[in-house]
């Protein structure tokens, strides 16, 4: 063989792969932040990388008030502090005070609301004693023979599905009508722990029953049994599932987190990736730093409060250690959004949602009264409400849509 032919051909397998080994380290220098800078004598220079996304897409994001581009963009910005502005028409705006760290991504996942939210009716009849079952999926009512309009007077469930379509009569079950003697109307409801039964208790001196049935069965006088005499046994076994549930809710959280938690408040759930953790606390108290083994790289750089006072409440977030005041008792019927990083509560008679890292406080419904239930869809994308409005004083459920896809 040609020892110049042998000679090319190494220098041609070196030139290759000195090529590939160029270009993969530009590449990893590329990715990682780092730029040419042809003001200090062609230099590499360090930056960070702001990605932001929004729901929906296609909004303008403003960096310390310049417009600079379109969501679902990634940006590199020069290590430091920025005021970072997400906006669409038609939709609440979203801000937050970021900080940028060299070589590392900042990912800002905008949830925009709508401004004006639409308001449909579900039920014309003035509806009572309307209950949320604790998987937060199904809202049962009684419905009056005196305000009777559309439906019979009777015991009805409302269950929330996945499906994107508006609540509707049709979506909901005639559970029983009024019966003989038996008035609906007349008794407060509660649901059992899993969700399948409902304790019905008559609120009349006159006739104290006390009903128990499955929300699959068919509801006649027949099988309709008084269950009084077994009322404390019901109670005592429904709290038993009760603690059940919430041990295995806090087994995946760090001890001094778990003895923070009022365990005996209905408050205590994860966002629907299960990576953070709603909760009210049970005691002033204060968290240590570093509760993880293995910290993360990088973490939320928002406000954090670690000092909790008693009967407020926060997020947890169990892959950063980070802990957020999300408000006092002044605020009530708090919950997540599904599919989301956002909560819902109500305050001072408004409609409101924060993210969890308590950023981005927005009232998106004012209504006339306070809702007595404030329910989100599975979906995510509406909130059912038991309420009343200018136009109809009576009671009724109303779904609200509240974000886009």
């Amino acid at each position: 063989m040609n020892p110049n032919s042998s000679q090319k051909s190494l220098l041609i397998i070196f030139s290759v792969a000195s090529a590939v080994l160029i270009g993969t380290f530009l590449i990893s220098t590329f990715a990682r932040g780092y730029r040419l800078d042809t003001n200090n004598g062609f230099r590499l220079k360090v930056t960070g990388l702001l990605s932001a996304t929004s729901k929906p897409k296609s909004a303008s994001v403003y960096i310390d008030n310049l417009l600079t581009t379109a969501t679902d963009d990634t940006v590199n910005l020069i290590p430091g502090e920025y005021h970072l502005k997400i906006v669409k028409d038609g939709y609440l705006p979203w801000e937050k005070n970021i900080q940028i760290k060299p070589e590392y991504v900042y990912q800002a996942d905008a949830q925009l609301f709508r401004s004006s939210p639409d308001l449909n009716s579900i039920t014309e009849d003035n509806i009572v004693n309307p209950v949320t079952s604790p998987d937060s999926t199904k809202i049962v009512y009684a419905v009056a023979s005196s305000s009777a309009v559309d439906k019979k007077p009777g015991l009805y469930l409302l269950e929330l599905t996945e499906f994107p379509i508006l609540m509707s009569r049709s979506t909901q079950k005639l559970l029983s009508p009024n019966l003989p003697n038996l008035d609906w109307s007349k008794y407060s409801f509660e649901f059992s722990p899993n969700s399948r039964q409902i304790l019905a208790t008559s609120t009349s001196k006159k006739n104290p029953n006390i009903y128990l049935f499955s929300i699959d069965q068919s509801i006649d006088s027949k099988n309709l049994f008084d269950v009084s005499s077994k009322l404390d046994q019901i109670k005592n076994d429904w709290q038993a599932n009760r603690d059940e549930i919430v041990q295995k809710r806090i087994e995946k959280l760090p001890l001094e987190i778990r003895n923070a938690i009022a365990t005996t408040s209905a408050i205590l759930s994860y966002n629907s990736s299960e990576n953070k953790v709603l909760y009210q606390a049970s005691s002033s108290a204060q968290i240590k730093e570093n509760l993880l083994a293995t910290p993360p790289p990088t973490k939320s750089t928002q406000t954090q409060q670690r000092l909790l006072n008693k009967d407020s409440y926060y997020v947890y977030d169990i892959k950063e250690d980070t802990n957020f005041l999300i408000g006092d008792t002044s605020i009530s019927q708090i919950s997540w959004l599904p599919y989301s990083n956002n909560l819902v509560f109500i305050q001072d008679k408004d409609i409101r949602v924060s993210e969890y890292d308590a950023t981005n406080y927005q009232t998106i419904y004012s209504g006339y009264i306070s809702p007595k239930i404030i329910l989100p869809t599975p979906d995510g994308y509406r909130l059912i409400l038991s309420t009343s409005t200018n136009q109809n004083p009576s009671q009724n459920l109303y779904s609200i849509t509240i974000r886009d896809r």
